[in-house]
């Protein structure tokens, strides 16, 4: 079975920015899900094109089984998520209760919680939207041509890029220098 992982809202914006998220959800050998608090946010990416932002609808990845929804489900998870709600958003927080419950992976970009993770020695499993698509790439033998163009769909439809001194920031700009 594969490993889950659950993504909070930068990570999942950024894949589906890539426009391969469909591929890299289904080759990666992983599990990709996302908490019940993040699939409620409005989520919206920039149209290539035009720059106006475009809503995001999960209800196509759920309904075909390519993106779970989860929710903070027992006593323990619930009052874990309302704590960490006093030190992080509500997406990373529920995300990270569920994570920490359920010994599942998350992926999240968000330098907050991943220094929470790190501070509580939290044992979870962390990834982020590089490290996803390195391993994708990686995994699937996908080309850096292929790879440039997943990025500079990320770039110019999520606004997003590692910032200089993030471990993937070299990867990144070798491959999408721009």
């Amino acid at each position: 079975m594969a490993s889950i992982v659950i993504q909070d809202a930068c990570v999942l914006i950024n894949l589906l920015a890539s426009g391969r998220f469909e591929d890299v959800a289904s080759r990666c050998d992983l599990r990709f899900a996302i908490a019940s608090v993040v699939a409620q946010e409005a989520m919206y990416l920039h149209n290539a094109d035009s720059g106006e932002s475009e809503m995001i609808d999960l209800n196509p990845l759920i309904g075909k089984g390519i993106l779970e929804t989860l929710t903070a489900e027992s006593e323990d998870e619930k009052l874990r998520y309302i704590e960490l709600a006093l030190n992080l958003d509500d997406g990373e927080a529920e995300s990270v209760a569920i994570a920490e419950a359920r010994n599942f992976a998350l992926a999240t970009d968000d330098k907050k919680a991943r220094n929470l993770i790190k501070r509580e020695g939290l044992k979870i499993e962390l990834w982020s939207t590089c490290a996803l698509l390195r391993h994708w790439q990686s995994k699937c033998s996908i080309s850096d041509s292929d790879t440039n163009s997943v990025l500079t769909n990320i770039f110019s439809r999520a606004r997003y890029r590692p910032k200089s001194g993030h471990p993937d920031y070299d990867w990144w700009m070798n491959i999408s220098p721009k």
